[in-house]
């Protein structure tokens, strides 16, 4: 028979305990992987969140689905832009993950005035939006204004969005109001988008095509007025209107 002094036996019990410890923790940790592994290929009739997250291989956002309290504030450039408010609904980003177009709605509510819309949009590369399908209904003392249809903007090539973004923080921060109007006008005639094209319903509840030049200046319209008159008009530059249409 060994004889074992005490420290030995003290010893042998500890490494008995943390052998079955190990084991102990080898099983939990096993369970649980085969449970994780089950899980993914289980069907969900239902999900509750507040915000989710699709991303690609790399980590970077590529979809974002979240209520307005945690939406995105959008990136460009790498850079996430200052925190803002925005609607709930679906942000989208490109590979380089970089927004690139959303579909969002609100209604937001005043005393006398209720403001509710929706929009699927499209941007530009690097840019801001240049294809949008839009509703935009406003309600105030009992009169509304309502527009909606299709729309497409044109920014002027190598414009972007942070160096805008930049410069009417620069602007902000100038103190004279002339020269912060002027530096304003600059921008807006060098960086601003122009409307191209819209189709639909216009704030002066006309149902037509409307199309403009480079500038954004209405040049020629194929519409029925709210009298229910049809109209085909060509516009001067300076937005004098001739109805082609013989009454």
């Amino acid at each position: 028979m060994v004889y074992l002094m005490p420290m030995e036996k003290k010893l042998i019990r500890r490494v008995n305990l943390l052998t079955i410890y190990a084991c102990v923790s080898t099983l939990i940790l096993g369970i649980v992987l085969c449970s994780s592994f089950r899980q993914r290929g289980e069907n969900v009739d239902e999900l509750t969140i507040k915000r989710l997250n699709i991303v690609g291989e790399d980590g970077s956002l590529r979809l974002v689905i979240s209520n307005e309290t945690r939406q995105h504030p959008g990136r460009m450039d790498g850079q996430d832009l200052p925190k803002r408010d925005r609607p709930a609904g679906i942000i989208f980003f490109n590979n380089k993950g970089d927004e690139c177009g959303g579909l969002t709605g609100a209604d937001v509510s005043g005393k006398d005035t209720l403001n509710s819309g929706a929009s699927f949009t499209m941007d530009n590369y690097r840019n801001d939006q240049v294809v949008e399908m839009v509703n935009e209904e406003t309600y105030q003392n009992g009169k509304a204004n309502i527009r909606r249809g299709f729309v497409v903007n044109e920014f002027p090539v190598g414009s972007s969005l942070m160096n805008t973004v930049h410069q009417l923080t620069a602007i902000d921060s100038i103190k004279d109001a002339g020269e912060r109007a002027a530096r304003l006008k600059k921008l807006k005639d060098k960086e601003w988008p122009s409307r191209r094209l819209f189709v639909g319903r216009d704030l002066d509840d006309n149902s037509g095509l409307f199309l403009y030049d480079d500038k954004g200046r209405p040049r020629l319209k194929i519409y029925v007025d709210k009298d229910g008159h049809a109209r085909l008009e060509e516009l001067d530059e300076k937005g004098n209107a001739k109805n082609l249409i013989k009454p």
